[in-house]
């Protein structure tokens, strides 16, 4: 169970535990003041306190049914903890939480009358409709189903309530590119093998269709082709064929350097590994150039020594490793978020806060497979903090300190709260305000670890380019 899921529960089991006892103690207040006198009238002839013993359901159906309430009321509690627990985590879920936990509590709280006193104290009376006297916990449930309803017409899609499914399975790619079974019918095949698989972009997906290497229960169909449930649908993904990579002779900022890692200051423009259209003039053809064959090779011939990445327009500290131990120890310090990133920005807008964090899951975009998003159904967690260092007329400069490593996080989380960074013309506005400057303005100044060999906290600081500190200089305050 993931940290974000206990959390969850807690948070679920602290405010089931206060709704439930609420309910009991409004009903033990009825019982004592209500109960042989007369009603107390609130409002005349619209709402009363009227103390009644229900042993059925509402308007007297299923009198002295108590086993199948009882039954009921298990059913409720079990499909509550089976949403809960398959609940992905993040903000977009916590109405439809809130509404599980009202429902339960309704459910536990009248079930507890039926187990100890056999009837259920009412004691609500809407006399103006003349509606059947109801309690605290009926009060809970009729808000929970008024709630869920408006939810899934007018909040949810389909595919965020698809996760509920019970026939819903996560599909694997075995080494013969085979998927065992389909659950999500109705979906275009090449949206669907995206989706399961985000190592596979949709335009490479419908590339495969095209040459017929993808075969549904053992022939070939197109792009457009609707996957239903029982289908076999099997990939034959050509191997791929790594271009030769050259060391190259490139004047490296080098931060510091020993016989297991190394750091640079990595300029703007310069693309961290070779990836297609770019396979040259890259940090990794500058370090085979400095190091020789001392880098680690766990990412293999195309990223020997890299361990991590910051984007092509990003400024700043970087570490590689030049052998394998290093690089094991820095991926698991990555992993648990122990590293310390810490990176300077400008913003669009004045923030209003000093201080913030921002934890929303990050994904592949929906549409646009090169960008990322906000995506809480099939994002992973990502968090970061940002403190204002100072605000100008139209921008801000901030510190964001990552807990989390996803690709474009910051740019990702900043345009999220309607602050994009400055110069970055995918998540933020399609034209650069400022003229001559080119991507986003942001630098990662601190990086901090536990060194591989040594075990000492080590920290290196990369100073602000000349291009942010001129813009810093320059913009109007």
């Amino acid at each position: 169970m993931t940290k974000e899921k206990r959390s969850l529960f807690v948070r679920f089991l602290i405010g089931f535990v206060i709704l439930v006892g609420l309910d009991q103690w409004t009903k033990g207040l009825a019982s004592a003041y209500l109960k042989g006198n007369s009603p107390l009238v609130l409002i005349r002839g619209v709402f009363e306190l009227y103390y009644s013993e229900n042993r059925g359901a509402a308007f007297g159906m299923l009198q002295e049914k108590q086993l199948f309430f009882f039954l009921i009321a298990v059913l409720v509690l079990a499909g509550v903890l089976y949403m809960l627990w398959r609940m992905p985590d993040g903000k977009h879920y916590r109405p439809l939480a809130v509404c599980l936990m009202l429902i339960a509590s309704g459910a536990v709280g009248n079930m507890i009358d039926r187990i100890t006193q056999s009837y259920v104290v009412d004691f609500l009376y809407f006399s103006l409709i003349n509606f059947p006297i109801f309690n605290v916990a009926d009060c809970y449930v009729t808000c929970s189903a008024v709630g869920l309803v408006l939810l899934i017409m007018f909040y949810y899609k389909d595919e965020d309530m698809a996760v509920f499914s019970f026939t819903q399975r996560k599909a694997e790619i075995s080494e013969t590119g085979t998927f065992p079974e389909i659950a999500d019918s109705g979906l275009r095949i090449d949206k669907y093998l995206s989706t399961v698989n985000e190592q596979l972009s949709r335009s490479y997906i419908q590339k495969l269709l095209k040459s017929g290497l993808v075969l549904v229960d053992g022939k070939p169909v197109k792009a457009s082709y609707q996957v239903e449930e029982g289908e076999v649908i099997s990939l034959d993904i050509p191997e791929a064929v790594e271009p030769e990579i050259e060391p190259e002779d490139m004047d490296l900022d080098i931060l510091y350097e020993d016989m297991d890692v190394i750091l640079i200051n990595k300029p703007k423009g310069m693309v961290v590994h070779p990836a297609a259209g770019h396979y040259s003039h890259t940090l990794v053809n500058g370090l085979m150039y400095h190091c020789k064959d001392q880098l680690s090779g766990i990412n293999g011939v195309m990223r020997p020594g890299i361990v991590h990445r910051i984007d092509m327009d990003t400024t700043g500290v970087i570490i590689a490793c030049k052998n394998d131990m290093a690089h094991n120890s820095i991926a698991a310090q990555l992993k648990e978020h122990s590293i310390t990133r810490r990176y300077q920005a400008i913003v669009h807008g004045m923030l209003k806060d000093d201080t913030g964090t921002i934890d929303a899951p990050i994904g592949r975009h929906p549409t646009d497979r090169k960008k990322m998003s906000i995506n809480y159904n099939h994002g992973k967690n990502a968090v970061t903090h940002y403190k204002v260092l100072k605000r100008f007329r139209q921008y801000t400069h901030v510190e964001c300190r990552l807990e989390t490593g996803r690709t474009h996080q910051i740019r990702v989380h900043m345009a999220s709260i309607g602050h994009p960074l400055l110069g970055d013309v995918v998540y933020g506005p399609g034209k650069c305000p400022i003229a001559g400057l080119e991507g986003q303005t942001l630098h990662a100044g601190i990086l901090g670890f536990i060194h591989p060999r040594t075990g000492e906290y080590m920290e290196f600081t990369a100073p602000l380019p000349e291009y942010f500190e001129k813009l810093l200089n320059t913009l109007p305050e």
